[in-house]
């Protein structure tokens, strides 16, 4: 009777192996990690982040979670600084025991993150940063949502040669020379090289430049009278900011960071309308029924936060968690990878086109929409739908 009993002790001592869950996983809970920019002069963009966080989540869990599991979000600062990127998605791995990650702050970020996510096999969303260096080559358990700059650029150079500019029009770019910038400048040449522009003017500048009036006069020179303007944040608006000075007629073309009300609010007082190419939506039925949504889960002062930020967050929980409930209760990594990699035409109310992982590079989100901002009426409107480039 004893060894019976050691026997059929050690046979659910088995089976409880076996069929463990993976880090993150309780009875009653899952945690999923962000890591994004809380702190810092870019800390607007992971304020929006964390609502599409918080609002997926609280939908969710209303709705009755993940089989019966509540989503957990455990949020990580970064100051968008990539040494601490690692140490914050150390902390979530270790301390938290988080089951997969949502938030990935930006591409060197991402990058720095990688070694921990390739190590733990950790189910990966970025969102924030869909850079090619993400996805080429493919890491298994990582899922890319969004455009490249170059196809962000390229979209907004057709619509501007066939829709706005001049047939004299004379094309110039401006850009970090960075790997970032490089990404913009290949959605330039390809415009410059598909529709035969005339483009004498290539800048590259240093991260961190603020006076940009050497640079806008080499513009004003060269006659440029549409501009790639591959700058995010303040630089985008300095170099604006010494175009109006200079009285230049300008049509510029911008990095979709500057399709966020804080960005956009920068760029206003150079009185340009200028142009946005983005991978989600910025205005329309969509984006109010979002915002309805976000009224029932997060506090009223908080509602000035939403950006695009905030729907690439909420896009990616609602692909964790349509993955995550296809596992059903036995709820592990390798499952939810898998699920995810089978997703193909998963809607996002508008707010993006559909989402589809069923390709080699586990990527989606690819199609662009174009966006125009009233500096007047400080409101953004659509020129184009969703579009592949």
């Amino acid at each position: 009777m004893k060894r019976a009993a050691f026997y059929a002790c050690l046979g659910l001592a088995l089976a409880s192996q076996v069929h463990a869950a993976d880090p993150g996983v309780s009875d009653t809970e899952i945690k999923i990690g962000d890591v994004s920019i809380m702190t810092g002069p870019a800390a607007f963009v992971g304020r929006g982040f964390a609502i599409g966080s918080k609002v997926a989540m609280e939908e969710i869990n209303a709705a009755g979670g993940i089989n019966g599991r509540k989503i957990v979000v455990v949020t990580e600062d970064d100051g968008y600084i990539p040494s601490r990127s690692f140490q914050a998605l150390t902390k979530l791995l270790e301390v938290d025991k988080i089951f997969a990650l949502n938030g990935t702050s930006g591409t060197a970020n991402v990058l720095a993150m990688m070694p921990l996510i390739t190590e733990h096999k950790l189910p990966t969303l970025v969102s924030q940063a869909p850079a090619p260096l993400v996805y080429q080559p493919v890491r298994p358990t990582v899922f890319t949502f969004g455009a490249t700059y170059d196809n962000a650029f390229y979209a907004q150079l057709k619509y501007i040669h066939e829709k706005v500019a001049k047939p004299d029009a004379v094309y110039g770019l401006i850009r970090q020379d960075d790997d970032f910038g490089k990404d913009v400048e290949l959605g330039f040449e390809r415009a410059v090289k598909a529709f035969k522009l005339n483009a004498p003017l290539r800048i590259r500048f240093k991260k961190g430049t603020s006076n940009f009036a050497a640079e806008v006069a080499q513009l004003r020179k060269a006659g440029v009278s549409v501009l790639a303007n591959g700058a995010i944040f303040a630089g985008a608006a300095n170099i604006l900011a010494e175009a109006r000075k200079l009285d230049m007629p300008l049509t510029a073309a911008q990095v979709w960071s500057e399709g966020i009300p804080a960005s956009a609010a920068l760029l206003a007082p150079a009185g340009y309308d200028f142009l946005v190419g983005d991978y989600v939506s910025l205005v329309g039925p969509a984006n109010d029924r979002f915002r309805e949504l976000a009224k029932r889960f997060v506090p009223e002062g908080e509602l000035k936060n939403i950006s695009r930020y905030t729907y690439v967050s909420y896009i990616g929980m609602k692909a964790l968690a349509h993955a995550m409930q296809q596992c059903g209760r036995e709820l592990t990594r390798a499952c939810t990878v898998e699920k995810l990699r089978q997703i193909k035409g998963l809607e996002t109310g508008g707010l993006s086109a559909p989402v589809d992982f069923g390709n080699e590079q586990q990527l989606s989100g690819t199609a662009v929409a174009v966006y125009q901002y009233d500096a007047k009426a400080a409101t953004f409107k659509a020129l184009t739908g969703f579009e592949q480039y």
